[in-house]
């Protein structure tokens, strides 16, 4: 009996996972995500630096990193996802399987929206976890601000398979996608509004409803840094999240099918 194409896409997510377990991404991941936590913590009394005294304040310190720290993610669980396939040529070893190339690629996204999600879980976790001990109570706009960090996550893994579909070098795709969103994303967004034009469909700009669920300041992160200036309403915001992860989903399915082993 032939399997489901569900149950072929949930066994190739499962098969990414377990790849990203045993492999040293996701560990580095981690020991990122402790490291920021453990700065966040422990630098303000270090320095003589009182904690904030509401969550949202507490948090949204925390949630002004978070797009940096799903970028980042993107780039790790993403960005080579489909590249490799060809550049190290394991597709000759998957596609003689009876397994359609749009289930390879739509069980790799799955496993990379559910490894990026568990970091980002365990980031807004510990923020959370802190800012109750600190200030012995939370609020729902942290979780607000979490909801939308995983929208953003789920854009930029789109936008990571896209690319990974363009290109032929795992390394080039690493690299593109990291500064496309933290460079020319925010350099184009930065620009925009000189010229009365309103980013509205820029995905960094829409990135600062992260920060601002909290009340917080939308800090762009990465190489040039500082406010993101322009910020969509959250319902734009969250559209335009969807529309570059069902387009990038789309394109890189297409594009994965069309292309030869021979690259």
């Amino acid at each position: 009996m032939t399997p489901s194409p569900f149950s072929q896409v949930v066994t190739v997510a499962r098969y990414e996972i377990r790849k990203y377990i045993r492999g040293r991404r996701l560990l580095g991941m981690v020991i990122l995500v402790g490291l920021i936590v453990g700065l966040f913590v422990g630098l303000p009394p270090a320095l003589g630096i009182k904690y904030a005294s509401t969550p949202d304040a507490f948090v949204s310190t925390f949630a002004t990193f978070s797009g940096l720290l799903v970028v980042l993610g993107g780039v790790l669980f993403a960005s080579d996802a489909l590249v490799s396939e060809h550049e190290k040529r394991t597709g000759y070893f998957l596609f003689p399987n009876p397994v359609r190339r749009e289930i390879l690629v739509l069980g790799k996204i799955a496993a990379s929206v559910i490894v990026c999600a568990a970091v980002l879980s365990l980031y807004y976790g510990a923020a959370a976890i802190a800012a109750l001990a600190v200030t012995h109570s939370l609020t729902w706009d942290v979780g607000l601000s979490y909801v939308y960090a995983l929208a953003y996550m789920i854009a930029v893994v789109g936008i990571a398979y896209l690319i990974s579909a363009l290109l032929k070098s795992t390394v080039a795709a690493a690299v593109l996608t990291f500064f496309l969103f933290t460079l020319i994303f925010s350099i184009v967004g930065g620009i925009l509004p000189l010229a009365k034009v309103e980013p509205w469909f820029i995905p960094t700009s829409a990135s600062g409803i992260i920060a601002n669920a909290l009340g917080g300041p939308a800090i762009r992160g990465g190489p040039g840094g500082g406010d993101v200036g322009f910020v969509p309403d959250p319902v734009t915001s969250v559209l335009v999240f969807a529309a570059y992860a069902i387009a990038g989903g789309i394109l890189s399915i297409l594009l994965f099918r069309r292309r030869e082993l021979s690259s």
